[in-house]
């Protein structure tokens, strides 16, 4: 039989709202604008891998955000691929309604939207049969239909999936599956989406496939992020990756106890990006730890220094003015009682934000003590 090759990705998210980035109109203007750059990207990479078949498992765009002009851009580039056959699985952001633009944009020929409509496409010249298992709504109950449960095993059998795999951790309807019921489909290979970081080798024989998003999209998304391209047979499958995204997440947690001045912990922040561009970084920071009278540590002067090189800096400042709580303690009364107690439960804390919360409560409650009021953090 002959070899086909394909190019597979999902979850781009085209026009995004990105709320994580807050009203940075300007940032999130950017960060859709790389989104269309990563989509064109793509294209290029099926042209130049001359690919029969190009596999998108859902969430190509945000069907609450997405513009025309969008839509326009992303079937003008299909156009561009006339040769490769076009096959897109709606996910619970893009989902098939009544009113999406699957249903109602004219696509080019090359263009199949798999869907309970249409759940299974034939391609007699590519000895290839192409099945959707996606998203009529936002939620989803998992079911696999008849059409996907029988298959030809004479032809190739290649099965587009957006749902929650091996994860049974939601209260909403995600379309649940196992890797076992899949397997059991005798698919050649299942294109898998919905999850945004990379999982290869899924179920029991090795052939479901999850690219992750191509572009990251929050700080829950660090690493590489890529695409696709497989090489398939009857007999053969390989698949390699190949990396297209335009920047990169990073969330660090800086102790400023030791640090002397705003400067110093910009450097230190820095130093904690490794390789990763600066121009290219987005980056999330979280000060913590007793900041000391004598030394004045500002996080929204350290946000500024930062701002100079990267594409993108968040500061959240969550470090506790600090009393000599070890002299406190020893104190006669309600006071050395109060610190003594606390301090005892934070050395017991479960977690790192339990600690936090139980420092603010030492630190306010003295503060009460000494002033008779509580100034705010």
């Amino acid at each position: 039989m002959k070899r086909l090759k394909f190019v597979h990705f999902s979850d781009l998210h085209l026009d995004s709202p990105f709320r994580s980035l807050g009203s940075d109109n300007a940032i999130v203007a950017r960060r859709r604008k790389d989104l269309l750059e990563v989509f064109d990207d793509i294209i290029d990479i099926t042209k130049r891998e001359n690919a029969d078949l190009l596999l998108i498992s859902g969430d190509l765009y945000e069907h609450l955000y997405v513009k025309k002009s969008t839509i326009k851009h992303i079937n003008n580039k299909f156009m561009e691929i006339e040769r490769t056959k076009v096959f897109i699985v709606p996910g619970n952001h893009d989902p098939y309604l009544n009113n999406s633009y699957y249903k109602n944009f004219e696509w080019s020929d090359n263009v199949f939207i798999l869907s309970d409509e249409r759940p299974k496409i034939e391609i007699k010249e590519l000895n290839t049969c192409i099945y959707g298992l996606g998203f009529e709504g936002f939620y989803k109950d998992s079911f696999i239909r008849d059409e996907i449960k029988t298959v030809n095993n004479e032809v190739l059998n290649i099965l587009l999936v957006h749902g929650t795999v091996d994860m049974n951790f939601t209260k909403k309807a995600y379309n649940l599956l196992t890797s076992e019921e899949l397997s059991n489909l005798n698919m050649d290979y299942i294109a898998l989406g919905h999850f945004h970081n990379r999982k290869d080798n899924i179920g029991q024989k090795g052939t479901i496939y999850n690219p992750g998003s191509p572009e990251p999209l929050g700080f829950d998304e660090e690493g590489e992020h890529c695409i696709l391209v497989g090489t398939i047979s009857k007999e053969l499958l390989n698949i390699k990756h190949i990396n297209v995204s335009r920047r990169h997440y990073k969330s660090v947690s800086v102790n400023i106890e030791d640090i002397q001045s705003n400067e110093e912990g910009a450097e230190i922040i820095q130093s904690l990006l490794g390789d990763l561009a600066p121009q290219n970084t987005l980056l999330d920071v979280t000060l913590k730890g007793c900041t000391k009278e004598e030394v004045k540590i500002d996080g929204t002067k350290i946000k500024e220094l930062l701002d100079e090189s990267l594409f993108y800096v968040n500061v959240e400042d969550r470090t506790i003015p600090t009393y000599d709580y070890e002299e406190l303690k020893n104190e006669p009364g309600l006071k050395g009682l109060y610190v003594t107690k606390l301090m005892e439960m934070i050395g017991k804390a479960k977690n790192e934000k339990e600690k936090y919360l139980l420092m603010k409560s030492l630190y306010y409650g003295v503060e009460a003590l000494e002033k008779g009021k509580i100034e705010e953090l």
